[in-house]
């Protein structure tokens, strides 16, 4: 069974790319060639945290700001760290896709890592990462509202096939190429199979260039 803390590095490493926002007016770039998700210091993204019960009631919404903090060469690639991820992860974009360095940690990651976070390009039916939590592209041109705008986005699913923590059944991700994450929901699911959200963050503005 997950404990909090494994499932709080789990989320981390997996989906931790956060990005927030500042513009009066949100549209996705037409270029799908940009990076998936933009990487400057000082970019910033800006969330809604709602979180529900196991009913669909509203416990309480927080508001939530990442931004990239930082940036590091790490064998000859330029890495960058956000404001809101353990000091020993990075990120960068490549050709094939939205990628994660994980330093060494004692009791939990023995040598320095790297590994594809999103695949992109990427297409319906693309299957990917650790079997025991793969993701699943369900959508690439899925069109989302929140309140920074409408954009179209890929859909991704991540499950966590091994979780007999009811809080943890899978997490949904929706990210519009060159301007990063719109919106997310970890989805748990009750004994007697039913699912339900149990938060959802949604792009409130952003900043980026």
């Amino acid at each position: 069974m997950f404990s909090l803390k494994v499932i709080n590095i789990l989320l981390l490493l997996l989906l931790s790319s956060t990005i927030f926002l500042s513009c009066s007016e949100s549209t996705e770039p037409d270029d799908f060639m940009k990076e998936l998700i933009p990487l400057k210091v000082g970019n910033t993204w800006n969330y809604t945290r709602t979180v529900y019960d196991s009913v669909g009631v509203i416990l309480y919404t927080e508001n939530i700001i990442s931004m990239v903090q930082k940036d590091t060469i790490i064998n000859h690639i330029k890495w960058f760290g956000y404001t809101d991820v353990p000091a020993s992860v990075y990120f960068t974009n490549k050709s094939n896709g939205y990628w994660s360095f994980q330093k060494a940690v004692p009791n939990y990651f023995l040598n320095d890592t790297s590994f594809v976070v999103y695949k992109y390009p990427t297409q319906v039916g693309d299957i990917y990462g650790d079997p025991e939590t793969p993701k699943e592209v369900i959508s690439v041109d899925e069109m989302i509202t929140v309140p920074a705008g409408k954009f179209k986005v890929i859909h991704l699913i991540t499950t966590f096939i091994g979780s007999t923590n009811y809080l943890l059944d899978s997490f949904e991700i929706f990210i519009a190429p060159g301007i990063g994450i719109i919106q997310r929901m970890q989805i748990g699911k009750k004994y007697d199979g039913t699912k339900f959200i149990v938060y959802k963050d949604e792009l409130v503005s952003y900043s980026i260039e």
